[in-house]
């Protein structure tokens, strides 16, 4: 048994103690190849969305994306009903709830130039089918919640670093907190929950990963907002304030701009299965001209809600 199938062995002991719920997973062939492991499972979140879980051979290389290929890293895309909506660049990964209904979720790992990565001929992906049943009625947000005057407080940091191929990504650090996606929606422990993105003041969605990718900006400036909440979701505050970090990305059409050089289409399990062109995409965290960067913030202001809550 390799390091990542035992590693994905006992997450999904985990899974399973905690009563999260697992759609069956089926990849997209049959036969058996060599080249990396590539497990996935898309888990019903307890209150809202789906928690996508890979685990792979692959090393997940967010600070090399749109680069050159590198044998063994890069990071995988996620399709919704054969429209590509983000990029994957760890282990977890929030999906906000869906239409009511039957859908197709694909996850196809990717080289950092974005070519899929394959098995001979084939493209290294797994198809889940999950049913997103009928909204239950509006989820109600807890209230903030401050942390203990014992414990150690946590603090966090962000910044946005601009995709050689367009668009950016998303980088955050948190000191004396744990980021916790497998209890997400779970009881709340001290020092430990996600992150949760707010641009412009409305919710976007939740950050389990040190990096994830920025989607939908257009040209203009856009106030970015990552603030640290419980795994109850109940956002945390220190001397009556969010915890949370606030800068500015002035997000200019060049820098939103593809350039061309990783463009590929969305079509499904093909050597010609690549990056869209309108996607606001990730670069390279060593490039420090490229980055902009804040520190904790304890402004007060509080995250809008919407479809991505938590």
């Amino acid at each position: 048994m390799t390091g990542s199938v035992r590693r994905f062995a006992l997450v999904l002991g985990l899974v399973g103690i905690l009563g999260l719920t697992a759609t069956s997973t089926v990849t997209g062939h049959g036969e058996e190849h060599e080249g990396p492991s590539f497990d996935v499972q898309v888990l019903k979140d307890p209150v809202e969305g789906w928690n996508i879980l890979i685990v792979t051979e692959v090393r997940f290389a967010p600070e090399n994306v749109s680069t050159g290929h590198v044998e063994g890293e890069g990071h995988a895309h996620v399709y919704v009903d054969g429209v590509k909506v983000s990029r994957i660049y760890g282990m977890w990964h929030y999906l906000g709830d869906l239409a009511p209904g039957e859908h197709e979720i694909r996850i196809e790992l990717s080289n950092n130039d974005h070519t899929p990565i394959t098995t001979g001929e084939h493209v290294l992906e797994q198809i889940v089918t999950v049913q997103q049943p009928e909204p239950a009625g509006p989820v109600a947000t807890p209230e903030p919640r401050e942390v203990r005057s014992d414990l150690p407080i946590p603090s966090v940091s962000a910044e946005a670093v601009h995709d050689p191929a367009g668009g950016f990504n998303l980088r955050i650090a948190a000191e004396n907190f744990d980021l916790a996606p497998v209890k997400a929606s779970r009881d709340p422990v001290d020092g430990e929950g996600h992150a949760r993105l707010a641009i412009n003041g409305e919710r976007v969605t939740r950050i389990y990963e040190e990096w994830t990718q920025i989607t939908g900006l257009e040209a203009g400036q856009h106030e970015i907002t990552v603030a640290l909440v419980a795994n109850d979701h109940a956002p945390l505050t220190h001397d009556g304030e969010p915890i949370q970090a606030t800068f500015t990305l002035d997000a200019t059409a060049e820098l939103l701009a593809d350039s061309g050089e990783h463009h590929h289409d969305a079509g499904s399990g093909n050597m010609g299965d690549h990056e869209h062109s309108d996607e606001m995409d990730m670069g390279d965290g060593d490039h420090a001209d490229d980055a902009y960067m804040s520190d904790m913030d304890m402004s007060g202001e509080q995250p809008m809600h919407d479809m991505a809550t938590g």
